[in-house]
Parts: C-alpha cells; structure tokens; sequence
C-alpha cells in the first residue's frame, strides 16, 4: 500500500468502500473487479491481486470515479500508479486488458510522433502490436478511395515542444 501511495499521492486508506466510483464507472459492465475492490486489495496489502486484474488495464481514467469520491480520493492517479508498478514488476496484462493497453500505448506513440492522431499510424500500430496484423486490410483500400484517411501523416509545426512534454512527463514517471 505505501509503494502505491507514494506514486500516487493519494490516500488509499482514507476510503471506506462506499462504492460511488464504482457506480458511475463506465467500464466496469466489461472489467471485473470494481474500483472499491482494488482500493480494498491495495487496502489489504493483496499486491498480486491489485497487480494482475483487468481493471487497472482498461480503466479509462475519465475521472468519474475520483470526482465522485467523497474522501477526495483519484482514483484514476491509483489506477495509473498501480500500472506503472504493474509495469516496473513486469507483469503482463491480462488477456482482457492487452487489447485496451496496446490501444492506449499506440495512440500516445502516435501523438508522439505526429503531434495528433494519424489513422493510419494507429490502425498499423495497433494491428502490428495486437498480432493482427492483416485485420483492416480488406477495408483498407474503401478507406483510402474514399478519401475518409491519408497516406501522407501531417505533423503540427513545433513537434519538438509536444515531444519535450513528453520527456518530462517521462522523466516524473521515472521511465
């Protein structure tokens, strides 16, 4: 519990397991288990539970949660805490959330390079990273016909600030 809140800065034992960031939850018909649940494990000092669930992979951080919280809690800050632990103790994503996370990962490596999202970066990034490699290829060419996508990825004009900002939200992260 004091390795997640240290990364966090929150609370954790302040809650009381009222359940109101599970109620306005907007994954959790999807995920199992709730949010009070895995505040409760990290509670409880059950690591490997809080570590290895769905939930912590395919929270959306909306902040639902943590807004409706009458303790003041983020959750959404637990949630990114106890993936960059999940991370640091190289535990893989369930095979619910890898799909999610991949997503995730691809849009911001993609955000990265460009400086907004690309289709074709991210339908290519997430294909490659999932294994499915040849899932969009039959829809492809109607896309490009079409004109809905480009080939040709556009890049905002001062790319190197946005890439600073990712750097230094690296380096806070200690990545």
């Amino acid at each position: 519990m004091h390795a997640v809140e240290a990364l966090c800065g929150q609370n954790v034992s302040a809650c009381y397991q009222c359940g109101k960031c599970s109620g306005g939850c907007p994954v959790l018909a999807d995920v199992e288990p709730s949010p009070n649940r895995v505040i409760r494990m990290v509670q409880l000092g059950l690591e490997e539970d809080a570590l290895c669930n769905e939930l912590i992979w395919c929270c959306t951080a909306c902040g639902i949660c943590s807004s409706r919280c009458p303790m003041g809690i983020d959750l959404a800050r637990v949630m990114d805490a106890l993936r960059a632990l999940a991370e640091q103790r190289g535990i893989e994503p369930p095979s619910e959330g890898f799909a999610v996370w991949t997503f995730y990962r691809t849009f911001l490596d993609c955000v990265r390079q460009f400086g907004r999202l690309n289709e074709v970066a991210l339908m290519q990034g997430f294909n490659m990273n999932s294994g499915r490699v040849f899932a969009n290829l039959r829809k492809a060419p109607w896309f490009f016909l079409k004109g809905k996508v480009s080939l040709s990825p556009h890049k905002i004009r001062h790319i190197a600030r946005l890439q600073r900002v990712f750097e230094r939200v690296e380096k806070l992260e200690g990545k």
